[in-house]
């Protein structure tokens, strides 16, 4: 069962990406003739809301990792680091050299803004690259995870959030402190699945996708942005209930973080190519997905090539960091920790 529900949110991730890529796609089409696009609405409009999905994505996953037997925050986080910050230099620096090499630098892409921006810690205004604002929450989630799990727990965790998230409603806070709790209803809403899944494994996938997206409905429509947890709730819980996703799916979800990356990058390429060829109205359509594709393709090849093996090898040193701890412990302790690790 656990390896199912790891596959349910590989599609979870699938399809959250392909939602925030449909969205930003309009940027490889803005050359093209107002009305030549034929778009989605509910995507046009709301693709945006697949970040926030991604991060209550973000809470069920790491509540997999810090529930283990065995838990250390330390080879946690350096795990979280090597997953994390490869491919954001990467793409960070991609896109500041092709920019750059293109138009002029704006006010705020400065040297200190980019080597900021490198860190993910909180910035005002956005990071250099764009996604980057979203990455910045992740991290400072995963270090919240690290601070509170090993002394109070997931409990603990919940708490946290939640008073977090109070505050940044009530009281005056630092910006930064404000800005990265204002999001913390997302990552709860993952937490609360992952605790909640196995009492809900009956509803099965159509009931709770179906609640999940009426909700989500309703309280844009009634409420604001910062609403959307609840629905976040049920559409995680359906997801998980996904017994055998299509292997294509699982795919797209392996590469989901390099599709978030790098779309951008790729749909400002291509809005550069367009700016200097005139294609015929007709093609605007067929050019979207024609490029959705291949951002798709290069990011698989991304995954495989480049984060793969990066996401490994940083596994491999939080093994060495967890077994040298383990030597300097006393022999019996050192033995149930060693049997802890293995398992």
């Amino acid at each position: 069962m656990q390896a199912e529900k790891e596959l349910g949110i590989q599609v979870a991730r699938a399809v959250a990406a392909i939602c925030i890529m449909y969205f930003h796609s309009w940027i490889a089409l803005v050359r093209f003739p107002e009305g030549a696009a034929l778009q989605i609405p509910i995507l046009t409009k709301f693709g945006w809301l697949a970040v926030d999905f991604f991060f209550a994505i973000s809470g069920y996953v790491i509540c997999l990792v810090i529930t283990k037997p065995g838990f250390q925050p330390i080879p946690f986080l350096i795990k979280r680091c090597f997953r994390i910050y490869p491919l954001w230099i990467l793409t960070l620096t991609a896109f500041a050299a092709m920019a750059l090499a293109w138009r002029a630098p704006m006010e705020t892409e400065t040297i200190g803004h980019f080597l900021r921006s490198m860190t993910l810690v909180p910035t005002q205004p956005l990071p250099f690259y764009g996604p980057g604002w979203s990455l910045q929450h992740e991290v400072a989630f995963y270090l919240l995870a690290a601070l509170v799990v090993p002394i109070a727990g997931v409990n603990g965790l919940i708490v946290v959030l939640l008073v977090s998230t109070i505050a940044a409603h009530t009281i005056e806070m630092p910006w930064y402190v404000s800005q990265l709790a204002l999001r913390h209803p997302e990552f709860l809403a993952g937490i609360l699945a992952f605790l909640m899944a196995p009492r809900l494994r009956r509803l099965g996938v159509a009931f709770p996708l179906l609640l999940g997206m009426t909700l989500l409905w309703l309280l844009m429509r009634l409420a604001n942005e910062n609403c959307v947890a609840p629905a976040l709730f049920f559409l995680v819980i359906a997801f998980v209930n996904i017994e055998k996703p299509p292997a294509a799916l699982v795919a797209i979800g392996d590469a989901s973080y390099s599709i978030y990356l790098t779309h951008m990058v790729t749909f400002f390429v291509i809005s550069a190519f367009t700016s200097k060829v005139i294609l015929p109205s007709w093609t605007a359509e067929p050019l979207r997905f024609l490029v959705m594709a291949a951002v798709v393709v290069m990011s698989f090849a991304c995954w495989r090539l480049f984060e793969r093996p990066l996401t490994r090898y940083g596994a491999r040193l939080a093994a060495k960091y967890q077994q040298h701890q383990i030597n300097l412990l006393p022999p019996t302790k050192a033995t149930a920790d060693r049997a802890g690790l293995d398992g």
